[in-house]
């Protein structure tokens, strides 16, 4: 099978997801499958017709752009959050002076505050919200930390292919074998790459 990959600006980008997905702003990869008999994710039914053209999985784009900005800002992020990591770290370690107040209500003129009593007139409902977890499986949050845009474009290769076979992440049951693939497949580069993945 054949595939189709370009490297694109943001303008590319941005003209090609606003026709496709109604979206008029950039993003780093883009697969357009051009099979639609697959018998599960990541295996191919018959193919049509015994020709050349039959047997191009599809067509996907990159915005090497995108990409080169997102690497620069995730990792001065991460340098801020690393600053206020150790700046919060240090403030638990210090030690409280005598007398230093931690916190008080002030009102406009300076003055310090008492608190009152509560008052238990009022009846408060608790609704139980259930939260996920922060998932950091697949390829998006595995990009977070690589500041290297030509490894990227690598991750990025494996979640388009992976949708070029079939797979997809807008219903939970697909999320879930898409991105078990794409840790399978990550695993299996950084094994036979080795620093260079």
């Amino acid at each position: 099978y054949d595939v189709s990959l370009s490297l694109i600006d943001d303008d590319y980008m941005q003209e090609i997801n606003t026709a496709a997905r109604g979206v008029a702003s950039p993003t780093d990869v883009l697969s357009f499958c051009f099979h639609e008999n697959f018998v599960e994710p990541g295996v191919l039914g018959e193919v049509e017709f015994d020709m050349a053209d039959y047997y191009n999985l599809g067509d996907m784009l990159i915005d090497v752009d995108y990409v080169k900005r997102r690497c620069e800002e995730d990792r001065k992020l991460h340098i801020a959050e690393e600053g206020k990591r150790q700046e919060d770290g240090d403030k638990k370690d210090r030690m409280l002076e005598e007398g230093e107040v931690i916190s008080e209500k002030v009102d406009s003129d300076g003055d310090v505050q008492q608190d009152e009593e509560e008052d238990d007139e009022y009846e408060y409902e608790y609704i139980e919200v259930e939260v996920d977890e922060y998932d950091d499986r697949g390829v998006a949050p595995a990009m977070q930390y690589v500041y290297d845009p030509e490894i990227r474009i690598h991750m990025l290769i494996v979640h388009g292919m992976l949708h070029l076979v079939g797979y997809d992440h807008i219903e939970d049951d697909d999320y879930e074998l898409m991105v078990v693939r794409e840790d399978e497949v990550l695993a299996e580069l950084r094994k036979r790459l080795g620093d260079s993945f």
